[in-house]
């Protein structure tokens, strides 16, 4: 194992510095033993940001870092010959220089979205919470047959998160449909809110032009979140520090924690806001890919659901039925759907999922050509428990659930900081993948469809054929697949032993 030595110098002589510059580096491991050592980078520090975190060989790994991070861990990317590129130089400069294209666009009108005539709202910016609201409120007071506007929670702040409800009232029928979508759970995944914003708008204003979006809102129940995070949103907005500007969690009273510094001098007090929501539901809890240190990016909180903003989550969810539940991330160009908490895990619906998510990732590649992955979380990316899409499948019983991680592409250089002309292609391409999975949830026969698929289910009949019909048999079936995917002993009928 490659040494972590140099942590703890940073951490010895640099801990008390307030950095004033963040660069971001491109990472490239070329072996197995360079993606094991950045993963124990991630594990044991916390003070560093993985904008994308270790997961496999000749996978881009994107790490911000200040300026007294960044000398040492260059110095000893180099010694164990692990590539690496500045691929932000300055992270605030890129800030900066946003915002202020931000303040010379809102006055111009050539960017405003001005379709359905009746609500100025730019759906081609980044907004602000208050915005957001009263965009939604706006909505409600003129489409109020199809629109209605609820708070579900109300975060540490005092901040209500806002579901609106999009549905043709006219209709009401105890057999239609729910989906749910939310987006913002990540405080700094800005395009993320946007998009769901865009849903919104596309559903209302084209009611009564699109004949697919009628049958939509009058055959469905659509429940909308755009900032399931609100107050670490606003956090995000409110300054040009990156380690505002890049914030990740929610912000949840500070918790401390007693820190060793070094063999010869006591502990230290270390104390930290906010809990990763994203890492707080009941699926798995606290197992793997979170940390139980407050002060981690990935802090998965005193226990499961222990934020307001995940209860409001599993409340509504309680008490609503849900055919679909969508929730959106950014960056890599993903679609996962469970689960993520360990490789090769799957549910025993697996082929419907992926197909459904194979159709979808193409339907979103035919406007624009944009690529993206398929698959679960822990086999795309990383193994994390404590998220909502698992949950919504494994606990919540819902049939179609589905994360989105929305543009860019691994190897483009903003990440966090997408441009704001990247906005509207960016939903407009992901409504054609939500649509795939609205019709795909149409087709179910009934409204208990739903609950009827998360049953135990019997085993499909296969042929008694002694042979692997898929390279990774061997790995799944170590993996205990066979006793857990029905599908495993027809396509792995010799690694499941099961005629013999």
């Amino acid at each position: 194992m490659k040494s972590l030595f140099f942590l703890v110098i940073i951490h010895s002589l640099y801990g008390n510095i307030q950095a004033k510059k963040f660069s971001v580096l491109r990472i490239s491991p070329s072996t197995r033993a360079d993606v094991e050592f950045l993963q124990e980078i991630r594990t044991k520090d916390h003070d560093l940001d993985f904008w994308k975190g270790p997961t496999e060989v000749n996978r881009e790994v994107h790490l911000m870092v200040d300026e007294a991070q960044k000398a040492y861990i260059e110095r000893t990317l180099e010694r164990h010959n692990i590539n690496h590129t500045i691929m932000i130089p300055d992270v605030e400069r890129v800030i900066v220089e946003q915002k202020k294209k931000r303040a010379k666009l809102n006055s111009e009108l050539r960017l405003r979205d001005w379709r359905d005539g009746k609500i100025n709202f730019n759906l081609a910016q980044y907004h602000s919470f208050a915005d957001v609201i009263n965009y939604l409120n706006a909505l409600a007071v003129t489409y109020p047959e199809l629109v209605s506007v609820q708070p579900i929670g109300t975060t540490h702040e005092g901040r209500q998160i806002p579901l609106i409800k999009v549905t043709n009232k006219r209709l009401q029928s105890g057999n239609k449909k729910a989906v749910w979508v939310d987006g913002g759970i990540h405080a700094r995944e800005w395009v993320s809110p946007s998009t769901v914003l865009y849903f919104i708008h596309t559903l209302i204003t084209q009611y009564d032009k699109d004949p697919k979006i009628r049958q939509y809102v009058d055959s469905m129940d659509w429940y909308l979140v755009p900032l399931l995070n609100p107050d670490g949103y606003e956090y995000s907005r409110s300054s040009t520090n990156p380690e505002i500007r890049l914030w990740r969690k929610n912000r949840s009273p500070t918790k401390c924690i007693q820190v060793a510094s070094g063999p010869f001098t006591p502990p230290q007090q270390q104390c930290c806001q906010g809990v990763d929501l994203n890492r707080n539901f009941d699926w798995f809890f606290g197992q793997v890919g979170s940390s139980t240190d407050p002060c981690s990016e990935i802090y998965q909180g005193g226990f499961a659901f222990s934020e307001p903003e995940t209860r409001a989550v599993r409340d509504f969810l309680a008490q609503h039925r849900i055919t679909t539940f969508i929730t959106l991330h950014s960056y890599s160009q993903i679609l996962m759907y469970p689960f993520g908490h360990q490789v090769r895990t799957y549910s025993n619906d697996l082929n419907d999922l992926h197909a459904t998510a194979t159709n979808a990732a193409n339907a979103l590649r035919s406007m624009y050509g944009t690529q993206y992955r398929v698959g679960t979380g822990a086999d795309t990316l990383y193994p994390a428990s404590g998220g909502s899409e698992d949950w919504a499948k494994g606990k919540a019983h819902v049939k179609y659930s589905y994360l989105f991680e929305l543009r860019p592409e691994e190897q483009v250089w903003d990440g966090f900081l997408l441009a704001e002309n990247q906005i509207l292609p960016t939903a407009r391409e992901t409504w054609e993948a939500v649509k795939v999975i609205a019709d795909q949830s149409l087709r179910l026969q009934d409204s208990n469809t739903a609950v009827r698929h998360q049953q135990p289910q019997k085993a499909q009949p296969f042929r008694n054929v002694c042979e692997d019909k898929d390279s990774l048999c061997g790995s799944w079936a170590a993996s205990g697949a066979c006793e857990t995917w029905p599908i495993m002993k027809e396509r792995c009928a010799l690694s499941c032993r099961v005629c013999q």
